[in-house]
């Protein structure tokens, strides 16, 4: 069995989970269940696991000497685990932005005025109330 589950990926666990699920198992029993099997998965790193370990390391250093602090601010960490945060700004993200900036302070002003009758619509109609 302990064979069987050195090959088993996370997609794979996932989809035991969703079987478990939708067969009517309780997330408690799925949870216990799972923990159960997980005493038969190998613990120690293979030496291709040691091997992505040393590169990726390597890559860190040499960012962080070309980089110096700034890399750093881009790590994440939490949970004894740690990753490299990138936030691309997309397409979406910086035509909302342009949006928003392009618009006159009075376009603010009037949203901001409007609220207080919205909000007196929504108390008299005991919240429910949607604009139309």
């Amino acid at each position: 069995m302990a064979r069987m589950l050195q090959s088993s990926t996370c997609e794979e666990q996932r989809s035991v989970v969703r079987f478990l699920w939708a067969k009517g198992h309780k997330p408690s029993e799925i949870h216990r269940d799972m923990r159960g099997i997980a005493r038969w998965v190998p613990k120690n790193l293979t030496d291709d696991h040691k091997g992505q370990r040393m590169m990726a390391s390597l890559d860190h250093l040499t960012r962080y000497t070309a980089q110096g602090h700034d890399f750093l601010e881009g790590i994440v960490t939490g949970d004894e685990s740690w990753a490299y945060h990138y936030t691309p700004e997309t397409k979406q993200a910086s035509a909302v932005r342009r949006w928003l900036h392009s618009n006159q302070t009075d376009f603010y002003e009037q949203g901001i005025l409007k609220l207080v009758t919205r909000w007196e619509k929504c108390v008299e109609k005991v919240g429910d109330y949607v604009e139309k």
